[in-house]
């Protein structure tokens, strides 16, 4: 008997009277939804992802490089599109970064949207019918494989579920007329508000004596204006999570973009603070990849010449470096350009990397968002054929149960 008091009293646990004054990692983060965002890396550090990512990389580059080739000439030499979209915005958007450092907002996402368009616009002006290709070829292919890629990437989040690339990719093309719906509508709107000032503008004030009355109705070009302003705010902010909701709630255009509209307006602060910590985690993970895929570049190139330099051959030295001159001959011209080429596959790797990083980030910030705003938890996601079969269940159990009922009464 005493032992059985011993045993009953061992196993009763001890208070911890210190436990209210010590905290642990799950007393912080357990109810919280940002430090789930530092999943992001693994999610986007898989092998299927990043391929389809470099696919999508590639055949950009390929299309852009086809057609700068073909209008390349010797006294106008032609930069492929993407090349000079992205100096072009860097060299814009300066003048961004700076509103911002100096906390004017408003002046910022104005600028912001002006350096854009002017980006676009100038690039139309240089090489239009590259550009009338090129971007929206990009963009097509873009809206197409990051519905895939987030597919694959909410898969691993949600349910733990790894969706191989093939199944990856037959979604994206499944998800691209509803992704391109979500992504055209707000832009459609704002360029036929555009319109409408214009030739709003043009006709009621351009004429004489019609100009009073135009200059009445202002009103209504102002309130346009501001819906159109709201929509670039929206569009701008919540643009990347679009393809995201489409992985996530089935093909259906209107309500991805309905959905990123009210998370990106409705929760404003989660939306900054979860950015906030997807762009530190960017620009950290960003660094150290690119930091290794130089110095891997650049230990291949010192160690295949390193012979070359000890015995002063300067070809050799070049076909090692990927630098092709005339002095190494038709063979060793073709050597330096396959060496160059393989020279850059880290950069590539990297590149894909990134991208994925960056739509998988997306993809597990929408999710939050769509939990804090709605209460729908992450791990709530479509699945095709889930529902049907819900519906079919409930409907089985509904006959089996009328059939007992009908059993019990005879």
């Amino acid at each position: 008997m005493a032992k059985q008091n011993d045993t009953t009293a061992s196993s009763t646990p001890e208070p911890d009277f210190g436990r209210p004054f010590r905290l642990t990692a799950d007393d912080l983060f357990s109810d919280l939804l940002w430090p789930k965002l530092f999943r992001v890396p693994r999610l986007a550090l898989r092998a299927d992802r990043i391929g389809l990512a470099v696919l999508l990389i590639l055949l950009i580059g390929f299309f852009d490089q086809t057609l700068a080739a073909i209008a390349n000439t010797e006294d106008n030499p032609a930069e492929p599109i993407v090349e000079m979209l992205a100096a072009r915005f860097a060299q814009s958007q300066s003048t961004t970064v700076e509103m911002i450092s100096g906390l004017a907002v408003g002046d910022a996402l104005l600028a912001g949207w002006a350096g854009t368009w002017g980006t676009i616009t100038s690039t139309f002006e240089d090489a239009p019918w590259r550009a009338s290709f090129v971007i929206p070829f990009a963009f097509v292919l873009y809206v197409m494989f990051a519905v895939g890629i987030s597919r694959m990437a909410i898969d691993d989040f949600s349910r733990g579920k790894s969706m191989r690339w093939t199944d990856g990719l037959v979604w994206a093309i499944k998800g691209l007329s509803s992704a391109l719906v979500a992504h055209l509508i707000p832009l459609f709107v704002i360029g036929l508000i555009t319109v409408v000032l214009f030739l709003g503008g043009w006709v009621l004030l351009g004429v004489p004596f019609v100009n009073l009355v135009g200059s009445i109705l202002s009103i209504f070009g102002v309130i346009l204006a501001f819906i159109a302003v709201l929509l670039l705010i929206g569009f701008g902010l919540g643009a990347p999570m679009l393809s995201p909701a489409i992985a996530s709630e089935g093909f259906d255009g209107i309500e991805a973009m309905q959905r990123i509209y009210s998370y990106v307006f409705t929760k404003p602060a989660r939306f900054a603070i979860y950015s906030i910590v997807l762009f530190v985690q960017f620009i950290i993970v960003g660094s150290i990849a690119a930091a290794l895929a130089s110095a891997t570049r650049g230990f291949a190139s010192w160690g295949m010449g390193l012979m070359f330099d000890w015995t002063g051959n300067n070809d050799g030295l070049a076909v090692a470096q990927g630098i092709a001159t005339e002095e190494v001959g038709f063979s060793g011209e073709w050597a330096a350009d396959v060496v160059h080429l393989m020279l850059r596959l880290p950069a590539l790797l990297v590149g894909g990397f990134m991208l994925c990083y960056w739509i998988s980030g997306w993809s597990v910030q929408y999710l939050l968002l769509r939990q804090a705003t709605d209460g729908q938890d992450v791990t709530d996601i479509y699945v095709p054929g889930e529902m049907e079969a819900r519906i079919e269940r409930a409907l089985a159990s509904r006959v089996a149960g009328s059939e007992q009922a009908q059993s019990d009464e005879d």
